[in-house]
């Protein structure tokens, strides 16, 4: 570059410093330049704060500088939009070449900074006459080292993809989205280097650090030649915090066919620690490029990556070596590997308001807890009138049942319990700090072509931290989590798996039942425990996972057997089948009318008509579940004392009607269940308290859950019944007679007389009323007949002359 360029780049330099300094000490909100966001990035704090000033006439980031110095903070969130309207020429050099010119913005925010800085100094200095000294030195301290502050710019209205990015936008100021499925720990970055000379012991200038290990190119001091030997001072350098991310495409923006990419994202300062494992974020800054270290070492042309040394002859401490990677032309390579990378200042969510889906309510970390007053206020305005109308509207249970997933017909007991999951429970805490699950696990087990899959993915396409994954092609790891090595350090991180992702969301998986037994064991304890235990690679740690997890599974055979139990129609263990909360079958049966009706609303869907109409929309539903979530109820004492007599009455059927006909073990985990569900109603009735309504629909859905997949007595055609009475036989009982019928017929190749059927029944069969148990054997040989299990080899005038052989079709 000619001196002619470089004098150019410094009046442009001077003149962005300038321009920026004029707007940050100008800019007044007004109602003509008002505020331009995105509504996938909304701040509705900025909102409310703008609403005041606008009012008072005062400069917006004035008030927000001296709020940064008053908390502490190193930095501050400029709104690319009012930069736009302000001054749209700086606008345009910023976002064409950030890069550029970002250290003359951070040094106009300095400059802006100081003039106020005095103000917080004095008010600490306010304590007596010890603390002025302390004020003194405190000034003196700022007089001699700048403070390290960052502008850090937000609402970006063009969000690219990470496939979408190219060379072109490097330096650029953008916006780049996606999912994080790695972070590293917070770690110390050398941010302004202060050198002391080994030769003559004098303190050089400060080197700032230009994403490498810089020091000076010669020493200042008369006389002396060194060029090359530097020691470090830590005391006066500056550090700041640094730290990696590593983001992956969203589900929805992946083509079909093409494998997830993924980005390394630079965290620095107060943006660090902003992004966990799972969420789906936006970040605003720049892409870089750089070498791609890693790749050097790989293949024959690896090469040694070694700092300078510092000695310029042998006499020289080997321990005053502090030299650092000097640079590229340093490392002697013939072929240089490069990668992209992303260097953000800010990091946003995705949603306007993820909080209203993920924060739990057992969230310690968080020092404020937030209310359905304080989520309803951080709303726009637009939708929290819109959350307003619909907490003032009645019977809101069938109304939002019949806006979840408006295009699958019917279900309305799985939109129920869907609905119950979404709410969940209260999430609660013993005094000896164990979590108790306050999250609702649902089933959906039935054959195929019932649009199970379809609930899974309505579910992902609007609630955030939703992952959806299948059964069949999900390992242990890749559902809980894995240790990786980091290619560039070499050190051990744990990569999250499908429920570390859906942490506080929802876990939708698949072909629930096409797991492996060893990858259904290791999610045992993420569905109870809610947790995830690793002891792998020298680490040892408990991750959280807590999510709801929906699942769908076929049956064995692909049609469900109802004269089995739910436990012999899964190949899912006893253990893992009691945490669910709550399981659905849902059955393909031939019944003309219902065929007709859904019929007609699949054509709806397919011709856009009324098949898609619902009353709220998807962001609605997610803000009315978002206030209510915040509610903990309490259970009352009558409420306590239903919720025993359920599970008293739930254990009592399964003790009187045996093993066979219950479709799992009811253990103390189905009372949490009624718990859980009896306090997602009470949220989404908006109650503070646990009522007995909320009770019984819970009791409701789970005996539903439970008796639904018990299979119905077999009714009992008798022609000599004189009372026209029902008569009915237990399915159990039913199947069991015919199995002995079935057995003795296969010894005889020519078939049996029904007589000598009848009375080889009658003279095995020790009951006491002979005559009941006469009609209903008769009753039991017709049913199989119709049911083509025997077979009539020679009709004859008589029922009890004709000739019977087992049916050659029929299967035991």
């Amino acid at each position: 570059m000619d001196q002619d360029a470089i004098n150019e780049v410094a009046i442009i330099s001077k003149e962005v410093c300038n321009r920026f300094i004029k707007f940050l000490t100008s800019f007044v909100v007004l109602a003509t330049n008002g505020h331009i966001s995105n509504n996938n990035n909304d701040d509705s704090d900025n909102e409310d704060e703008e609403e005041n000033l606008r009012a008072s006439n005062e400069p917006l980031y004035i008030n927000r500088i001296c709020e940064m110095i008053e908390k502490g903070k190193r930095h501050i969130n400029v709104d690319i939009t009012h930069l736009e309207s302000f001054d749209d020429y700086l606008s345009k050099t910023i976002r064409e070449e950030y890069i550029r010119y970002e250290k003359e913005i951070n040094s106009a925010l300095v400059m802006v900074s100081r003039r106020y800085e005095h103000l917080y100094i004095d008010k600490d200095s306010n304590g007596g006459g010890g603390a002025n000294v302390n004020a003194n030195g405190a000034k003196q301290e700022q007089e001699n080292a700048d403070p390290v502050y960052q502008v850090c710019f937000y609402n970006i209205q063009e969000i690219i993809k990470i496939r979408d990015l190219r060379t072109a936008r490097v330096g650029t100021l953008c916006a780049i989205t996606g999912t994080v499925t790695r972070t590293t720990e917070v770690r110390p970055e050398l941010l302004i280097g202060s050198f002391i000379c080994m030769d003559c012991r004098n303190q050089s200038v400060k080197i700032p650090q230009e994403f490498k290990y810089t020091e000076p190119t010669n020493c200042l001091t008369p006389g002396c030649s060194n060029t090359r030997r530097w020691n470090i001072c830590m005391d006066t350098s500056i550090f700041v915090d640094w730290q990696k991310v590593r983001i992956q495409e969203n589900s929805n923006d992946i083509p079909s066919g093409s494998m997830p990419r993924s980005l390394d994202i630079v965290l620095r300062g107060d943006a660090v620690e902003s992004a966990r494992a799972g969420d789906k974020v936006v970040f605003y800054g720049t892409p870089m490029v750089i070498p791609d270290v890693s790749r050097m070492n790989i293949g024959q042309n690896s090469t040694l990556i070694k700092g300078i040394p510092n000695t310029t002859n042998d006499s020289a401490s080997k321990s005053e070596d502090f030299g650092g990677v000097s640079g590229i032309k340093d490392l002697g390579v013939r072929e240089m590997s490069y990668k992209v990378c992303f260097l953000a200042n800010c990091v946003r969510s995705i949603d306007a308001n993820p909080h209203a889906i993920n924060v739990k309510d057992d969230n310690t970390e968080n020092d404020f807890e937030e209310t359905p007053e304080t989520f309803l206020a951080s709303l726009p305005k637009a939708e929290r009138k819109a959350l307003e109308s619909m907490l003032k509207k009645k019977n809101m249970y069938k109304k939002l049942v019949d806006s979840i997933a408006p295009s699958i017909f019917g279900h309305a007991e799985i939109k129920r319990g869907v609905l119950l999951m979404l709410f969940g429970g209260v999430h609660k805490q013993t005094p000896e700090k164990i979590r108790l699950r306050g999250d609702i696990n649902v089933c959906i087990v039935g054959d195929p072509s019932t649009s199970k899959s379809q609930f899974l993915k309505y579910l992902i396409s609007f609630l955030p931290r939703t992952v959806y994954t299948s059964g069949k092609a999900s390992s242990a790891a890749g559902l809980t989590a894995t240790v990786v090595r980091d290619p560039d350090s070499g050190d051990f991180n744990i990569e999250a798996g499908a429920l570390m992702l859906a942490d506080n969301g929802i876990c939708c998986i698949d072909e629930f039942d096409k797991m492996d037994p060893a990858d259904q064991v290791a999610i045992h304890e993420a569905m109870e425990q809610q947790t995830i235990s690793i002891a792998k690679a020298g680490i040892h740690a408990t991750l959280n996972a807590r999510a709801s997890i929906l699942a769908a599974a076929n049956p064995i055979g692909g049609r469900y057997d109802k004269t089995k139990s739910l436990k012999h129609n899964l190949s899912i263990g006893a253990a893992l089948i009691s945490r669910f909360d709550l399981f659905f079958i849902v059955t393909d049966q031939a019944n003309p009318e219902q065929d007709k009706q859904i019929a007609q609303h699949i054509v709806a869907v397919h011709q856009r008509k009324q098949g898609l109409t619902q009353e709220f929309s998807l962001t609605e539903i997610k803000n009315y579940i978002g206030y209510a979530k915040l509610i903990k109820p309490v259970i009352t004492t009558e409420s306590a004392d239903l919720l025993e007599y359920y599970y008293s009455k739930l254990r009592q059927d399964v003790s009187l009607s045996g093993t066979g006909n219950v479709a799992y073990r009811i253990t103390v985990r189905q009372l949490e269940s009624l718990v859980r569900l009896s306090e997602s109603y009470a949220k989404l009735c908006l109650s503070d308290q646990v009522l007995p309504k909320h009770v019984h629909e819970a009791a409701r859905l789970l005996m539903k859950s439970v008796v639904h997949v018990r299979t119905d007595d077999i009714k009992l055609a008798i022609d000599e019944d004189e009372n026209n009475q029902d008569w009915s036989i237990d399915n159990d009982a039913f199947h069991a007679t015919c199995n002995l019928i079935v057995l003795y017929l296969r010894k005889f190749q020519e078939g049996k007389l029904q007589k000598d059927i009848l009375d080889w029944y009658m003279s095995n069969s020790d009951t006491e009323d002979q005559s009941r148990e006469l009609l209903i054997v008769r009753a039991v040989l017709k049913q199989m007949i119709v049911e083509k299990k025997l077979l009539i080899v020679k009709e004859s005038k008589t029922e009890d002359e004709r000739l019977l052989i087992v049916h050659p079709n029929h299967l035991e």
